[in-house]
């Protein structure tokens, strides 16, 4: 009676969490200054990559096409950005030494400096067009370090 209890407690908490993002997405189309949370959305991921709930995982990336398709972005850049940045950067220094809040730091930047970078690949081979840089995504990226290192906080370090 427990376990279903707790199981319906987790999957009411992930569906709230899926209802907020949505939300949120949907606001910021008003609101332009809200950033993309995907320091956010990386350590979600990230954390849950290899333990046996892989569905959260797949709820990002899910939200993370969702996201893309609600701002007319190229489907599928960021994603691709999330695995790279696992695979080449999280594991790399988490081999070293555990998670810590620099390293959250260095997460989210070169999520935003791998995505930036995916786009202008994608200009130069697809012709797709490319973003112009703005000061707006620079307080994106300072914004995205504060909320990704308070999740940092509140919810992964033990």
């Amino acid at each position: 009676m427990i376990y279903k209890q707790t199981k319906t407690k987790h999957i009411t908490f992930i569906v709230l969490g899926i209802i907020a993002y949505l939300f949120y997405v949907m606001m910021s189309d008003i609101y332009p200054i809200l950033p993309p949370l995907m320091g956010v959305l990386f350590l979600i991921f990230h954390k849950h990559y290899n333990d046996e709930k892989f569905y959260i995982s797949t709820i990002v990336l899910i939200c993370l096409f969702f996201y893309e398709f609600d701002k007319t972005l190229l489907v599928g850049v960021i994603p691709c950005v999330f695995f790279i940045v696992r695979f080449f950067v999280a594991e790399q220094l988490e081999s070293i030494v555990l998670i810590n809040a620099p390293f959250v730091l260095v997460y989210v930047c070169s999520l935003y400096l791998l995505y930036f970078a995916g786009l202008l690949l994608c200009n130069v081979l697809f012709k797709t067009p490319m973003l112009s840089f703005s000061t707006i995504y620079m307080y994106y990226l300072i914004m995205d370090c504060i909320i990704a290192l308070i999740y940092y906080y509140l919810a992964i370090k033990e």
